[in-house]
């Protein structure tokens, strides 16, 4: 059996800022980290297309705009303890510059390498230097409270992932950041909440967040492969949910692109955890105009040049796939000039232009979703330690919570200033 004052399951952006944050709040702990994969941070690899969405700039305002799942002052109690400023300095410290993308007004940073293997290869050298030990290809498949220490047995797993060896580990503390269930190809497989739940604790049923949608509906399958902004708005049972303006990408299967994850979490709860239907995603190609907006645009353009067909009167506000694919589906002819349209017709255009519904039939799955909604119920976890309220000595943090945040480097911020604030192991030091 081998002995630490503490142990973090996980590997990932929240296990090994907790490693870190412990260390170096309390130097003289011998600390660990057991992974199931054969290296660490692979989700961190994947982040932002590969470069690492780290923070946003609009972290610090309006938390409660941006997380999901546990109550805004349980997600306020950790980002005061650890906030936007603390995470760019932490990573500045580390010798990442980051930067600020300005083609859009979302606030992501990134790295200025446009690497994410410049955050995964800092952190591991930062685990280096501080001693922390990692145990690679180790999973833990049972772990219970004894008087004193937590007892853990890991399988190690061979290249297959099947088990070869089975060995032991004690600590005084633990922390389980095993994350949630998204890419499970990458080692997020969900086995953290059955640790969890053998401690007493609750699951809010885990369900894919931030993903895309399926829907056979004529417009993807005249539009397949074509990505322009647009605003989307879901709606549940009649009534609008949320609204996003970002790019929307049409595809065989349905809608993707930053939109739709930005608007995905509430169908796929609606769909996936509650088996529901009577969902819907409606589309409106003018973002932030009305039906009598777009009605003025149009009018304009056709006083002008009032010769013109329609499908040509609409060339230049959208990608030259748009107007013909969309005219047919509603039903217009594209080669009636515009100065023979009824108002029964102009009407028509208008409202497909700005309202645009899709019946949504269910969404992608785990191997699609950038985020988990669900997880541990928060209610029985401290907000200011984040440690169990059933088991001293006990803590969580990262995405096996149930908190989860929009997409644009909120739910990295959360695995940040969660790891960092259960690392410090208030609770019991």
């Amino acid at each position: 059996m081998t002995f630490y004052d503490l142990i973090i399951i996980g590997g990932g952006a929240a296990g090994q800022m907790a490693a870190i944050s412990a260390k170096r709040n309390n130097p003289n702990l011998k600390i660990a980290i057991l992974d199931r994969t054969f290296t660490l941070g692979r989700k961190i690899l994947v982040c932002g297309a590969g470069r690492c969405n780290v923070t946003n700039i609009h972290l610090d305002k309006s938390i409660e705009n941006h997380y999901y799942g546990a109550n805004s002052e349980f997600v306020k109690s950790i980002f005061s303890q650890f906030s936007y400023k603390d995470i760019v300095n932490f990573f500045n410290d580390l010798g990442v510059e980051l930067y600020v993308e300005r083609k859009t007004d979302i606030g992501k940073l990134f790295p200025v390498t446009d690497q994410a293997k410049t955050i995964t290869a800092l952190l591991e050298n930062e685990l280096k230097i501080l001693g922390i030990d990692t145990h690679l290809n180790t999973e833990v498949v049972k772990a219970i409270k004894g008087p004193d220490t937590f007892v853990l047995d890991a399988n190690t797993l061979n290249q297959e992932g099947k088990a070869v060896t089975t060995n032991q580990f004690q600590s005084k503390y633990l922390i389980i950041s095993a994350g949630g269930k998204t890419y499970p190809a990458l080692g997020s497989n969900g086995s953290g909440y059955s640790l969890a739940q053998s401690f007493g604790h609750s699951i809010i049923t885990p369900v894919p967040s931030a993903l895309p949608i399926a829907t056979k509906n004529p417009l993807s399958q005249e539009l397949q492969g074509v990505k322009m902004e647009l605003e989307v708005t879901s709606i549940i049972e009649g009534n609008e949910i949320k609204t996003r303006t970002d790019d929307v990408m049409f595809t065989q299967y349905g809608l993707s692109g930053p939109a739709i994850l930005n608007i995905s979490r509430e169908i796929s709860i609606h769909i996936n955890r509650e088996n529901k239907s009577n969902v819907q995603v409606k589309i409106n190609f003018f973002p932030g105009k009305t039906a009598n907006d777009v009605k003025d645009i149009l009018g304009k353009r056709w006083n002008k040049r009032s010769t013109l067909t329609l499908e040509e009167s609409l060339f230049g506000l959208f990608p030259t796939k748009i107007p013909a694919a969309l005219l047919k589906v509603i039903g217009l002819d594209k080669n009636l000039p515009v100065n023979k349209l009824s108002e029964e017709q102009i009407n028509l255009l208008v409202t497909s232009l700005t309202s645009y519904k899709v019946e949504i039939q269910a969404t992608r799955g785990w191997n699609e979703a950038e985020f988990t909604a669900g997880g541990i119920d928060t209610k029985e976890v401290k907000e200011s330690t984040l440690e169990s309220k059933l088991v001293n000595g006990l803590y969580f943090c990262g995405e096996i919570l149930d908190v989860d945040g929009d997409v644009g480097g909120f739910n990295l911020s959360w695995a940040w200033s969660s790891g960092n604030t259960a690392g410090k192991l208030k609770g019991s030091l």
